[in-house]
């Protein structure tokens, strides 16, 4: 045998590319664990929580605003204005910028867990429509 042929039956398989049971074997052995992260279930598609927390990031981000405002209405100076509108009004549009994204984000995650739900309704009602046909043909032929 080779070097470069040895130093390739040293490399690890991906079990989905062995072939021969011996190298699915080696291969499963040398795999790392892998490790499975959970998501919350008040995370999911179908759960209104992100939109809730969209909606309330989105509410500090205006009252921010308003609070510089407020301190900005106030002052004549535009030197003197500067830091709140820095402070508050930047931070507080950009609140309200994530917050507006994450309820982007949910609406359309919610849409494909309802998408999702009806393609495998369809998929079901097709899979009986067949059936259905298939049993019906075979009775016209007797």
């Amino acid at each position: 045998m080779s070097k470069t042929a040895a130093a390739l039956s040293s490399v690890p398989v991906d079990p989905d590319d062995a072939t021969e049971p011996a190298e699915l074997e080696t291969a499963r052995r040398s795999r790392r664990p892998r490790v499975s992260m959970r998501v919350p279930t008040w995370l999911k598609g179908n759960s209104p929580a992100p939109t809730f927390i969209g909606v309330a990031v989105a509410i500090a981000g205006f009252v921010l605003i308003m609070i510089a405002w407020g301190q900005v209405a106030g002052e004549t100076q535009v030197y003197l204005q500067m830091p709140y509108v820095i402070s508050a009004g930047l931070t507080g549009l950009a609140l309200v910028m994530v917050g507006l994204t994450i309820v982007n984000v949910a609406a359309k995650q919610r849409d494909a867990v309802d998408r999702d739900r009806q393609i495998d309704q369809m998929v079901s009602i097709l899979g009986e429509l067949k059936a259905t046909m298939e049993e019906s043909s075979r009775g016209r032929r007797r």
